[in-house]
């Protein structure tokens, strides 16, 4: 029996494809759709026709034609125009969402498809839950008694009632159970509002209380519409200031753009998509007539973001304050954009004045001036090189070395193309050397994943940001045009967390695009390496030997288990701390480790290195992990199952970190005495715990 015949496709992944894939989307990019009122509109490419009677629903995500009655979702569209069995239709939509079609047994127990029809249930559920609090928040903003204050605040900034009906904008007055009390009428309500993020639910006394409270709410949409989170703005001086949904089911902030929905339902044919930091900056531009911007919200922007908005725009500006914070993650982004610098795409970056933010700076000199410095954003190029360059004198012998072994390794990683040898000759030009000298300094010989260089030292000097710039206050004025404004379904999209700053992380750069710091130049070494589609080459050879620092101990671990799979049996029994751990190289190194031991019990035996690295190339991380496998050891004396244990060792301490920050969140947020001490009981066994470990195991921060 072949593996198609004996495998299905989970239904829970055919729905979670669908909520990321945009039918609009889907047929535009084969049938050219013309905008007509809510919907689109064409010729059907079903039956010859000279008046279009082909009409697709963007907000049901449906298609139907009026004349041949075809009709149907975007897997439909597929398997009817393309001849596609529906297997080959959901693998073209899963590849471009980049996701991987999982296969489960065609004979599912009763048990395991009530458990599948379960989580679609659930699903359903909390988007109608999700959108039955949108249009709660609407009303109140419209209606309730208090609403003269969240108004009069959204009036000093500048936002007229139009504009809040566009994106949704809400209220969620004072109290603890105002959503509930509108919304639930049974048990399971109640407990569904929990799990999809509105309600909160105390461990001590089962109490169930509103998620937000007293603050100006952001609906947040995915690409169909659908609302999915909510985002919340204090009114008054309570913490945190912003306050996000936590992750649910159908929320993962990491993927998520706040106001490309906006954006797309505004103007279909966008020509460029500009980055910016929160909410109010989004809003704050369109009230100014620029409609293209997104936001990414107390996250840096991921190779989600630029896979998603590439498939958009072939131009990205990200703009950010011209502060410490601000610079920090215009160089992250440069980071991440790296791969993505193919021929035809343009990164612009721009930098507004300290102290400044994209809602200020509008309203203080206007969309046209600001409009104008959009246009004279820098260009990816000239950026990288000023930022590389800072603190350097290009006059001297040792600063231009300096400047090509940093630089060389990210422009290696671009795509081959025009734009990349362009680059090269700058390069040669600057620093004197020939094309042939600058390739020596990289040990990858294909573009995947160098290391990231150091910025300047004031840079590396600076502390992790600190809170986003002060709200701007005005004088409140005239608030009677909220009053007539109905509640709509049709907005919203985005991710973050207010609680840190945009900027913030604990690593300077994001591990996903598998890039790591480092201080010293790219080592390499003797030997042939074979690719996942079988090609031999020789990238090390007859290169000098240096030493790499590999400052992430996900990374090192997973450095180590490639090079050497054996290694990972010691380690079968994945520790829960690692499945917890909020950290994209964690991650990796659960499935790498999963890896193993699936191969092992294939084989019945351990996998060989190159066996293990042929599997790990469907995985996201596999550029990181392609270039880490090529690593020198740090430490060559130490073993390396040694080396290996202490990696690990290392995120046990991170985990204990992370859970302290969150238990401490915890204690500062608490409501009562009751949860204050539970809080405490927890953080003072989680200290115990640390302690134990710290006497069993040998560990350096």
């Amino acid at each position: 029996m072949s593996a198609q015949q004996s495998h299905r496709i989970p239904q829970d992944f055919i729905d979670t494809l669908l909520d990321r894939t945009d039918i609009v989307d889907v047929i535009d990019s084969r049938v050219k759709l013309k905008r007509s009122g809510r919907n689109y509109s064409a010729c059907c490419p079903f039956h010859k026709e000279k008046t279009p009677s082909f009409s697709v629903a963007p907000d049901k995500q449906f298609y139907y034609c009026f004349g041949c009655g075809a009709g149907g979702n975007a897997i439909g569209f597929l398997m009817e125009l393309e001849h596609l069995n529906f297997p080959e239709a959901v693998e073209e939509l899963a590849r471009k969402a980049n996701l991987e079609v999982p296969k489960q047994e065609q004979h599912l127990s009763p048990a395991a498809m009530a458990a599948q029809q379960a989580k679609t249930q659930a699903r359903n559920q909390a988007y109608d839950l999700l959108e039955q609090s949108n249009n709660f928040y609407q009303k109140q903003l419209r209606q309730h008694a208090q609403r003269k204050h969240a108004v009069d605040y959204l009036k000093a900034r500048g936002l007229s009632g139009k504009i809040a009906q566009r994106f949704g904008i809400g209220y969620a007055p004072s109290g603890w159970q105002n959503l509930i009390d509108n919304i639930s009428t049974s048990d399971s309500t109640l407990d569904a509002l929990v799990q999809c993020g509105m309600a909160v639910k105390k461990a001590d006394s089962q109490r169930v209380y509103d998620f937000f409270r007293e603050r100006i709410m952001f609906p947040i949409r995915n690409s169909k519409g659908k609302v999915i989170a909510f985002g919340g703005r204090v009114l008054g001086d309570a913490k945190p200031k912003y306050l996000n949904s936590p992750e649910t089911e159908v929320f993962h902030k990491e993927k998520e753009l706040y106001g490309l929905y906006e954006a797309r339902q505004h103007e279909r044919n966008l020509k460029r998509i500009l980055v910016v930091e929160g909410y109010m900056d989004v809003v704050a531009l369109a009230q100014h007539d620029i409609n293209y911007a997104v936001a990414t919200l107390g996250t840096a922007t991921s190779r989600f973001h630029l896979e998603r908005i590439y498939k958009i725009v072939s131009e990205i500006i990200f703009c950010f304050d011209g502060d410490a914070a601000g610079i920090k993650a215009a160089v992250r982004a440069m980071h991440t954009c790296v791969e993505f610098m193919s021929d035809g795409r343009q990164a612009r970056f721009l930098l507004l004045p300290q102290g400044e933010d994209p809602d200020t700076q509008v309203r203080k000199e206007g969309a046209e001036a600001l409009s104008q410095r959009i246009a004279d954003a820098t260009p990816f190029s000239e950026f990288l090189f000023q930022q590389l360059s800072q603190d350097l004198d290009i006059h001297n012998l040792e600063h231009r070395a300096k400047l090509a072994t940093d630089i060389m390794p990210i422009i290696q990683a671009m795509p081959k193309g025009l734009m990349r040898s362009m680059m090269i000759s700058k390069l040669e030009d600057i620093t004197g050397l020939n094309q042939d000298t600058l390739a020596q300094l990289t040990a990858v010989s294909e573009p995947s994943a160098p290391p990231t260089p150091t910025v300047s030292n004031q840079q590396q000097e600076e502390q992790e940001p600190s809170t986003p710039p002060n709200d701007f206050h005005g004088e409140p004025s005239h608030y009677q045009d909220y009053l007539d404004q109905a509640p709509t379904s049709d907005y919203f999209e985005t991710s973050g967390d207010w609680t840190k700053d945009t900027h913030g992380s604990e690593q300077a750069y994001p591990s996903d695009t598998g890039y790591t710091p480092h201080q010293a130049t790219t080592y390499s070494k003797k030997g042939e390496f074979k690719d996942h589609k079988g090609t031999t080459s020789k990238p090390w050879q007859n290169q000098a030997r240096q030493a790499i620092k590999v400052q992430n101990p996900a990374q090192a671990a997973i450095r180590l288990i490639l090079r050497n799979p054996e290694l990972a049996q010691a380690h079968s029994a994945i520790p829960a701390h690692l499945r917890q751990l909020r950290m994209p190289d964690a991650s990796a190194l659960v499935q790498i480790l999963e890896i193993c031991q699936q191969v092992k019990e294939q084989l019945q035996r351990p996998p060989k290195a190159a066996e293990l690295q042929s599997e790990c190339t469907v995985l996201d991380a596999w550029p990181m992990m392609r270039n880490l496998a090529g690593l020198e050891s740090l430490v060559v004396a130490s073993d390396d199952a040694s080396q290996l244990s202490e990696a690990i060792d290392k995120l046990h301490h991170h985990y204990f970190d992370q859970r302290f920050e969150d238990l401490s969140d915890t204690l500062r947020r608490a409501h009562s005495g009751a949860e204050a001490d539970t809080a405490k009981q927890q953080l003072k066994s989680l200290l115990s715990e640390k302690e134990a470990l710290h006497k069993t195991k040998k560990y350096g921060e």
